[in-house]
């Protein structure tokens, strides 16, 4: 068992050059077979494959230099080392760039896609996402060829790192774990979820289960306070994904719920644990290639295997200035109207009975009421139309933003999308576009990937520019607009039998085809067809008009997570959804191109992202009418799925109790704001009750200044500090002032004249200790 004593402190920083490695075509020595069956018995059959071997001789980074045909001692491979195999050998020298040669980055021996062209979803020599087992109907043979591909594609993606320093960096914002968190987190997931579920009664590595198992969600885009541990090195972490693998291929091979002639498979199942560890694996595929963008170019090259970039992104060098019609298509609006003016009625969830895993946040159902007619954007919003917002200094002008917006691009001192690269002097706007492994020419025409902060700037600059402020307001889509775009079987609507089930993630998608090339469906550019984003008109649009309502990218939306009635914790995973019913998430849909199986390909996908946090995320533009009130207020009714939201919430209630909203409150209107504020100040006196003098300090203050305190008569011991529990150390050392009291308080933090974020906060109450007097 592997011991996470033994890291080095330092790790290798080898840059990416060409290696040769010494491979055994020997199978290994009785004695040691156990020991090195996942490994050299994988590497045994590879290399006597052409494809391998030609595979490892390829030059596959352009700045390799001529090949050393010196052999070389591989390295980070242990199971290989000679003194576990054979003492007879016939080596094979192989040239390869990174770390490993692509084939022995799969850990799903004995087949692999490097050995074998029937695994699954390899089409054409790329592998690719395949559709997602039904429940109902899969065969055993359906869940192993799910898991292969699972875990491959977590190996394909690993396989284009250059370097152990590429492996052990924090990204530049230091907001997450360095990569080799997501190479082992995925994987001791299974064995934590597996243990939890009863399908295993004992740890892999126990350490490795301890290390890998929490990410990061931080709560602002500040907070620089992650990635202080050491990470194991990449053969540590290698060799633990081959342990468990095994592990959890002998479970699918042998459980009874794979059995032929089972019944449903629901989340009440034993096995629910498996596909809950699968569909993660999936979620952090795209969370690591999206952290992959954000670091250095030359830490990753594309595999061999990896499905190619969109053919958009090989046309003759972009235009440095974008032409409207030309550069990027023309992004008209197209009108949703109601029925005779009744309500559209929407219906959100997943039904339990519907054969396919879900996350515990699609299940449930909710019918909202769409009242007001609304347009929306037939395209996702284009590089090239998002450079305009730029070029007009949109990132300089703070009347665009939200207050935490503009805070966010202030810290950060943005000014362009993450994802651009200046290609120019300073002020020229000339820009080339970070792919997931190369800077390429600019896509004018792909989707722009971008937080919501800076889609929702871009949107009240859209406003301005189209002169119809007093008449529409521009925004974001939401979930149930969202349902309103699709196509009738693409709704989540609920599902009254069980031969009418429909989702395209699990319906259509036949072997050896792709989502973006199957004939049974309309295609769609996710489930890792591409490695890129393709143009926003580039796929065929839907019944209504509109391109990309799913996939490509993800669409940010105005709803914050919540639940939906019926909602219900899965006991394996309590802490999926439910920390993010606090105000803090927003909801995302659609899929991107990355996105594969439940993680996004599925129409019940509902997930969940941080406004400040990046994704292969961008959004469509919706506009909704401005009425005035008799009182001379403007009001939009925009129906969001958190509106009146249920039980459960993270401390507080943080959602709107109504779709209507005042986009420039008058001083009538303004009236609620003020009760607001006053009923919060309230009941931070009222928490002080019975004390002559009650002493707030809020949340924000650095420290307590007790000298400056205003004392009324000589009973000091009627003097009561309320303070935020954050400030409880101070007062601590402080041998006049004792806690008598613990509670939690409304703050309101005003964003704008016509915004209040609301926030629960832990308080504690000081009374100063009474003094005797001479």
């Amino acid at each position: 068992m592997l011991l996470i004593t033994a890291f080095p402190r330092r790790f290798i920083t080898a840059k990416a050059r060409s290696k040769v490695l010494v491979v055994s075509t020997m199978a290994p020595s009785p004695s040691h077979r156990r020991q090195v069956h996942s490994t050299s018995a994988a590497v045994s059959d590879l290399v006597t494959s052409n494809r391998f071997q030609d595979a490892a001789r390829k030059h596959v980074h352009a700045r390799t230099k001529p090949v050393n045909e010196r052999p070389q001692r591989h390295h980070h491979h242990d199971d290989l080392h000679p003194s576990s195999t054979s003492s007879s050998m016939s080596s094979v020298n192989l040239t390869f760039s990174g770390l490993y040669p692509e084939p022995l980055w799969y850990t799903t021996s004995p087949r692999t896609p490097c050995n074998d062209p029937s695994f699954p979803g390899l089409v054409d020599g790329q592998l690719h996402s395949i559709a997602m087992p039904n429940l109902t109907t899969c065969t055993r043979q359906d869940v192993v060829d799910y898991f292969d591909n699972t875990w491959a594609l977590t190996d394909m993606l690993f396989s284009s790192f250059q370097s152990e320093a590429a492996f052990v960096q924090p990204p530049p914002h230091q907001l997450r774990h360095p990569m080799a968190f997501y190479y082992g987190h995925p994987t001791c997931f299974y064995i934590n979820k597996c243990r939890l579920a009863g399908l295993l009664d004992q740890p892999v590595n126990a350490a490795f289960e301890d290390l890998f198992e929490v990410g990061v969600d931080e709560m602002r885009w500040d907070d620089m306070s992650k990635n202080e541990k050491e990470w194991p090195s990449v053969a540590c972490v290698q060799a633990y994904r081959r342990q468990v693998y095994g592990v959890i291929k002998g479970l699918l091979e042998s459980h009874a719920d794979f059995a032929d002639g089972h019944g449903p498979i629901t989340a009440a199942s034993q096995s629910w644990a498996l596909f809950m560890a699968m569909e993660h694996e999936r979620i952090h595929l795209e969370t690591s290639s999206v952290l992959m963008q954000e670091h250095a170019v030359d830490n990753f090259v594309q595999p061999d295997t990896f499905p190619s970039y969109h053919p958009s992104a090989s046309r003759p060098r972009s235009a440095k200035v974008p032409v409207e019609g030309t550069d990027y298509p023309v992004n008209r609006m197209i009108q949703v109207a109601t029925h005779d003016g009744r309500p559209h009625v929407v219906t959100l969830g997943k039904p339990s009975s519907f054969p396919s895993f879900g996350w515990d946040n699609e299940y449930g159902a909710k019918t909202v009421a769409v009242a007001s007619p609304f347009a929306a954007s037939s395209q996702l919003v284009s590089n090239g139309a998002f450079w305009q917002f730029v070029k007009d200094g949109g990132y300089l002008n703070q009347k665009l933003w939200s207050v935490t917006g503009w805070a966010w691009r202030s810290f950060r001192n943005t000014k362009w999308p993450q994802f651009w690269r200046p290609d120019g002097p300073q002020g020229s706007h000339e820009y080339r576009l970070r792919a997931l492994f190369d800077e390429i020419d600019m896509q004018w025409d792909w989707p722009v990937q971008v937080n919501l902060h800076e889609a929702q700037a871009f949107c009240r600059w859209k406003n301005q520019q189209d002169d119809n402020i007093a008449s529409e307001y521009y925004h974001v889509i939401t979930e149930p607009m969202h349902q309103l775009l699709r196509n009738d079987l693409d709704k989540s609507n609920p599902i009254t039998s069980s031969t009418t089930f429909q989702d395209a993630i699990l319906n259509h998608l036949p072997r050896h085809t792709t989502m973006a090339t199957t004939d049974d469906a309309p295609q769609r550019n996710t489930n890792v067809s591409f490695a890129s984003f393709s143009p926003v008109d580039s796929m065929a649009p839907n019944d209504q008009g509109f391109h990309d309502v799913f996939g490509n990218a993800w669409e940010w939306c105005q709803d914050h997570m919540s639940a939906l009635p019926g909602f219900k914790v899965h006991p394996v995973y309590d802490d999926f959804t439910l920390p993010c019913f606090d105000g803090e998430h927003h909801v995302i849909m659609g899929g991107s191109f990355m996105s594969s199986g439940g993680n996004g390909a599925s129409k019940f996908s509902r997930f969940h992202f941080r406004p400040h946090f990046f994704q292969h995320a961008g959004f469509r533009v919706v506009s909704s009418a401005v009425t005035t009130t008799t009182d001379g207020d403007q009001v939009v009714d925009v129906m969001t799925s958190c509106v009146n939201a249920p039980e459960p919430h993270t401390v507080v209630n943080p959602f709107r109790t109504s779709s209507t909203f005042v986009l420039h409150p008058s001083k009538v209107s303004s009236v609620f704001l003020t009760k607001l504020e006053a009923q919060a100040a309230t009941q931070w006196r009222d928490f002080g009750a019975g004390y002559d003098n009650v002493h707030v300090v809020l949340p924000g203050d650095d420290s307590i200044q007790v000298e400056k305190l205003e004392r009324k008569g000589e009973h000091v011991g009627s003097v009561l500090l309320v303070v935020p529990s954050a400030l409880d150390g101070q007062l601590d050392k402080d041998d006049e002032w004792e806690r008598v009291k613990e509670g939690v308080l409304p703050h309101v933090e005003k964003e704008g004249s016509d915004v209040r974020r609301v926030s629960m906060v832990h308080v504690s109450a000081w009374s100063q200790r009474s003094t005797s007097t001479s």
